[in-house]
């Protein structure tokens, strides 16, 4: 009755709903405009006194019987547990000695629940820190995953409740001063309940975790984790086993993250495990809960958002999971972020899967028809009646315990404290995991392991730029520490950036060795040349020592035969002169000659018509001579 919002007019809607059946029995159908008589039914409500809305309406609440349920004390708590656990021993032929102990184990955790409610209140940021009758019995369904392997001494078993409990309690605490707070508390409780536990404790200090694959990925057995190593090396086998068959993931396990898988997986093997993964952007909630999931052999389905994804898409997903959980058997994990939220609408329907199993108006008539009809084989098998009941119960019981929803969020800003009080069972129903800052440890193993894959790196060197990053990570997030104190703004330094940083400068470095390895390439090309030039200076520097040789040998031919065509030249030119000397006097006749030519010709010319003359009289003679009259 607490959960629906009051509006702005300081009324609630859902509970003037009930009210008008209340007083009058039925409802007005909006869409026929008619009466509908709804006969036969009686309402029982509950309240949580400690969060959502209290505003009820006097005209509602007169029709009720009030009735204030307390907190069982602690002798009922005790009786009651004492009995679960007691049965859980001898079922489990756990040795006898152990049941001595359980009245201590049940004295220690009800001290420790009752100092961890009362020490981490709930505040605006921490409204979480609820710690209810709800985590007591998560710690004991812990326990009772445990076998007579794991649990053979009251130290062991000591040692099991104290996971159990930092499961519960501690993986939802956010600051590191709550978490050495804990820690404390823990001690001390425990201390003052078991004698001879000092040895105990030291060993929880480094090493206490319990999961499921502790010897092995196969059939799931609770034991502890035996070292470190042999954890990781698991992890590295299935994470190899998961790439093989799956969309490759480059992880880096280190003990955080692989404490991380542990929790993931033990909230995923529990009945009804939900969780509900706190953290920035980037700290691996969703690679994480997917290696966990393929431990546990569970498929993994996300939506897949598009243009024009609404509510109606999303029922659809959500019915086709429901049928794959509840009809076909199959474990699926349904693995959320807050980036798929597309409607608010969305957590509507996941606060219901969360809070019942069950969706309203999730299938049609004739799909539910279908569903029971393939249900009532597995009912009957069970020994009940296969009536509709029955059949549609069994379908819910099934989904509720094969469909394991895993929210993805961050706790940025306030939308997940909002969300949380209009979907209370986001919280309430969910086991939460808190993804802290990477520890110093973390820092330095992902950025060696990056540095690993990059090759121009040395191996001596490497190490010291992984810890020089994780040294810059860790003095980012300082300064914007003291940034908030001073100026009351927020910087947010994610693992996302941390690993942006590292792409950063893997990519700075590549364009730099690229521009590096150009510049020495034509540099070793500038020196190849030069060599090649010297070599060719080298072989001309010879041919022109031999070419010198033979040219002072030419030279001297040529000084030699100067001289011997001096000498010629000087004949040649007395000969000329003589020549020259010879052709005056030539020329001096052929002047004669011509003269004389002239001469010549002028007295032929004279004599020419004379001649002509007489050698036509001549002519005529012969003629006359030669005529046959004569």
């Amino acid at each position: 009755m607490n959960m629906p919002e009051v509006d702005a007019y300081g009324t609630v809607q859902p509970h003037t709903i009930i009210r008008q059946h209340l007083d009058y029995r039925h409802w007005y159908d909006r869409s026929k405009l008619s009466l509908k008589e709804i006969m036969n039914v009686q309402y029982v409500s509950c309240m949580n006194p400690t969060s959502g809305s209290f505003t009820i309406n006097p005209r509602l609440q007169r029709h009720f019987s009030v009735f204030g349920l307390s907190f069982p004390g602690a002798d009922a708590l005790s009786s009651i547990y004492s009995t679960i656990l007691t049965q859980h021993l001898k079922l489990g032929n756990f040795p006898a000695s152990l049941q001595k102990s359980i009245p201590q184990l049940i004295n220690l955790a009800l001290t420790f629940h009752q100092k961890i409610a009362t020490t981490f209140l709930p505040t605006a940021i921490k409204f979480h820190y609820i710690f209810n009758l709800r985590d007591f019995a998560n710690i004991f369904q812990g326990i009772l995953f445990s076998s007579v392997e794991c649990i053979k001494s009251t130290q062991d078993l000591v040692k099991l409740y104290l996971h159990e409990a930092n499961r519960v309690y501690r993986d939802k605490l956010v600051e590191e001063k709550d978490l050495d707070l804990f820690d404390k508390i823990q001690i001390d409780v425990v201390k003052k309940i078991f004698d001879d536990i000092e040895e105990i404790m030291e060993q929880t200090q480094s090493l206490n975790m319990y999961c499921h694959f502790a010897n092995g990925i196969g059939e799931p057995k609770y034991m502890p984790v035996p070292s470190w190593e042999l954890l990781a090396q698991t992890l590295v086998d299935a994470l190899e086993s998961h790439n093989e068959v799956n969309t490759v993931m480059d992880l880096v396990l280190f003990e955080d993250a692989m404490q991380h898988v542990c929790r993931i997986n033990r909230i995923l093997e529990a009945p009804r495990g939900n969780a509900l993964l706190v953290g920035v952007g980037g700290s691996g909630k969703q690679s994480l809960t997917r290696l966990a999931a393929f431990i546990s052999s569970m498929d993994v389905f996300q939506i897949t958002l598009r243009k024009g994804y609404q509510i109606a898409d999303f029922k659809m997903d959500l019915a086709s999971l429901c049928l794959k959980a509840g009809v076909k058997n199959l474990s699926t994990v349904f693995l959320m972020t807050d980036a798929q939220v597309a409607n608010e609408k969305f957590l509507v329907l996941i606060n219901d899967l969360l809070a019942s199993g069950e969706v309203p108006d999730l299938y049609s008539d004739d799909e539910v028809e279908n569903i029971i009809n393939n249900m009532k084989n597995e009912v009957k098998s069970q020994g009940l009646v296969d009536n509709r009941e029955n059949c549609w119960k069994f379908f819910i019981e099934r989904v509720r315990r094969q469909l394991k929803v895993t929210l993805c969020f961050s706790p940025v800003g306030n939308k997940l404290r909002v969300r949380s009080r209009k979907f209370p069972a986001i919280v309430n129903c969910t086991t939460i995991d808190w993804f802290h800052k990477w520890p110093q440890q973390a820092l330095e193993s992902v950025s060696l392991r990056f540095l690993q894959n990059t090759e121009s790196i040395e191996l001596t060197v490497k190490q010291s730029i992984s810890k020089f990053m994780a040294f810059v990570h860790t003095s980012v997030n300082q300064t914007s520490q003291s940034y908030l104190n001073n100026e009351q703004r927020y910087n947010y330094t994610t693992s996302k950036s941390f690993l942006e940083f590292i792409r950063l400068y893997q990519s700075l470095l590549r364009r730099n060795g690229k521009e590096l390895k150009s510049k020495m390439e034509r540099l070793e090309n500038g020196l190849l040349k030069l060599r090649s030039t010297s070599a060719q200076v080298d072989d001309l520097k010879a041919k022109l020592a031999t070419q010198e040789v033979e040219l002072k040998q030419k030279n001297e031919d040529a000084d030699k035969l100067i001289q011997e065509v001096g000498i010629e030249t000087d004949k040649v030119s007395r000969e000329k002169a003589l020549a020259d000397k010879e052709e005056q006097k030539v020329a001096l006749i052929m002047l004669e000659v011509e003269q004389k030519q002239k001469d010549c010709e002028e007295d032929l010319a004279k004599a020419e018509p004379a001649l002509i003359a007489a050698q036509a009289a001549l002519n005529t003679l012969n003629k006359v001579a030669s005529s046959p009259f004569s």
